[in-house]
């Protein structure tokens, strides 16, 4: 096998050049030559013209051998052919390295912890703040989407600290798998999403997973490490794991983004509805308060406050 593959790895780098085994050394192709002396001698001048060419390719192919089976042209040829092996060995071992690092890399490595925690009072699944609320915003997202990570981490936090504890405001979190490409990585979190309702820790694991993105469709949202991120936000790993394999969430997420795609036509996230009205993208805090303290003002039929002065 070891002969085999030398022969076809030489054929591979040069196919227009041959080795001689014998004298280790490689040639261009050509027709082989004459070996050894004419019985008879030569008769003619041309012959033996012919013949001194013969002897002195004799000779020097006879002190070649000599040289080979000395350790002289046969060890640089040798010492060539380790270290292209050597080579290729390196090589092997980089290109290995580099695909570990991209299959994990970031996604392997110490997760990141949101420090993102709203009180228990607040949060009723997959919501927080009252159901009577005012003003009411609706988000569409998907867990690989960055922007919305942007809002989930950013933006959010001051709005609950703003409006939702007043009671004015009830925000509502839509996962759905719109950016996967026809693979996993947003069907799993968004699965994921929908167990750890089950479990009461909702926003715990969306933080979690937002916190923790590793580009999209590239290994950031693997089965493994989205449950590896779901028991760093405090669920059970083996109820957790069960759970993404069931029906009942396969079918949530299903509807949900047949919902988002089909019926609202949402091709972007985040999506955002605040009291019916439509937002695509990321907006600070000051431009939601400007816009929810126009909601509130129609509620209670007062005029609107500037954003600079609210509360």
């Amino acid at each position: 096998m070891r002969h085999r593959l030398a022969g076809a790895y030489a054929r591979q780098c040069n196919p227009f050049r041959h080795h001689d085994a014998t004298t280790g050394i490689t040639t261009p192709h050509r027709r082989p030559l004459l070996s050894g002396k004419q019985s008879t001698p030569p008769s003619t001048r041309r012959e033996r013209r012919a013949a001194e060419r013969r002897d002195r390719f004799d000779t020097a192919r006879d002190e070649r051998k000599a040289k080979a089976s000395s350790g002289g042209g046969g060890s640089s040829w040798i010492n060539a052919r380790t270290m292209t092996i050597v080579g290729l060995v390196v090589g092997v071992l980089i290109v290995v390295a580099v695909g570990v690092n991209q299959l994990g890399g970031g996604a392997s490595g110490k997760l990141k912890d949101p420090s993102i925690a709203y009180p228990a009072a607040l949060e009723d699944g997959n919501a927080l703040g009252k159901a009577d609320a005012p003003v009411l915003m609706e988000t569409y997202g998907d867990f690989q989407c960055p922007v919305c990570a942007n809002n989930s981490l950013d933006a959010e936090p001051s709005l609950v600290a703003k409006y939702v504890v007043a009671n004015q405001l009830r925000i509502v979190h839509h996962d759905i798998n719109l950016l996967g490409r026809g693979g996993d990585e947003s069907l799993i979190p968004a699965l994921g999403a929908y167990c750890a309702l089950d479990q009461g820790k909702y926003w715990d694991y969306s933080h979690w997973i937002y916190n923790n993105q590793d580009g999209e469709n590239t290994g950031g949202f693997r089965r493994d490490r989205v449950i590896q991120i779901a028991v760093a936000a405090g669920l059970d790993e083996a109820t957790f794991t069960s759970c993404l394999d069931s029906q009942p969430a396969k079918d949530a997420v299903a509807a949900i983004t047949a919902k988002a795609t089909n019926e609202l036509g949402i091709d972007s996230t985040p999506t955002i509805y605040l009291n019916g009205t439509k937002y695509v993208g990321l907006k600070s805090p000051s431009e939601w308060s400007a816009l929810i303290d126009a909601e509130l003002a129609k509620a209670s039929g007062a005029p609107a406050a500037s954003p600079s002065v609210t509360p």
